[in-house]
């Protein structure tokens, strides 16, 4: 792999700093407001809930604009931590890649720091990084989902336990600690109006 060195030395930080913002860029990608313009003529961030994501294109733009955001919000996650597996150095990259292609997702550079949900992205960065985070991320929405009988907690709660299960994929490694820390942060911080809905007994749209 290629990495940042200086006089023989690794630096895992600064390779973590470079793909974090590779992944946020990547990230930030507007798919759903483009697919929501190109194949339904609507500004996604004006219908339904006004999140950028595939679940609100899906439901409030139409079947074509949805899939197709649905998509690229996979492949664009698919995407940064491929990147940083081939070109970064160390654990650090691909999983400084995957918390920043969220980040983008969720606040978009291109968009005024409007996205989405940041489930598309996280589902294809964790193909990538580990195909079985990415099947324990969708049971445990599923689960979470039951339990609450609500989707976007599911969705939220999920993300709350992905510091234990990436530790767990990494061995314990501190890099892979720190990584489901921050993609729990990204993801439940956009979930936050979910479970504050949740408590006060109302549900929300994706």
């Amino acid at each position: 792999m290629v990495g940042v060195e200086v006089v023989g030395f690794d630096l895992p930080w600064l390779n973590a700093l470079l793909w974090l913002v590779v992944g946020y860029l990547l990230g930030s990608f507007p798919s759903g407001f483009l697919a929501s313009r190109l194949f339904g003529g609507r500004d996604i961030r004006q219908v339904g809930s006004g999140s950028v994501g595939g679940m609100n294109a899906l439901r409030n733009v139409g079947p074509v604009a949805g899939i197709l955001t649905g998509l690229f919000d996979v492949g664009k996650g698919a995407l940064a931590v491929w990147l940083a597996w081939r070109l970064g150095s160390g654990s650090w990259a691909p999983l400084a890649a995957m918390v920043g292609a969220v980040a983008g997702h969720n606040w978009m550079l291109y968009l005024g720091f409007r996205g989405g949900k940041g489930l598309g992205t996280t589902l294809g960065s964790l193909l990538v990084l580990d195909p079985i985070l990415a099947l324990v991320f969708l049971g445990l929405i599923g689960l979470g989902s039951l339990v609450t009988r609500d989707t976007n907690v599911g969705a939220g709660l999920a993300a709350l336990v992905q510091p234990i299960a990436l530790g767990l994929a990494g061995g314990w490694d501190p890099a892979w600690i720190v990584a489901g820390i921050g993609l729990a942060v990204v993801i439940a911080a956009k979930h936050r109006p979910d479970f504050a809905a949740y408590r006060a007994g109302r549900r929300r749209m994706v």
